[in-house]
């Protein structure tokens, strides 16, 4: 596994433990959490594009 890879399931990892600590605990929703967390890592890639800050290849 890359590196690149490697940060950004780090990244969407941790953000849905924190997501799944904000709310209610309740079993089954791991994936929503997980789904969630992908799609704001990819507005904040986006964003950082967009303003110059990364260059994707």
């Amino acid at each position: 596994m890359n590196e690149a890879k490697s940060n950004k399931e780090k990244w969407i990892s941790d953000a849905a433990y924190y997501k799944s600590l904000k709310r209610v605990p309740k079993p089954g929703l791991e994936n929503a959490d997980w789904l969630e967390a992908e799609q704001e890592y990819r507005q904040l890639i986006q964003k950082r594009v967009k303003s110059g800050l990364v260059i994707l290849n």
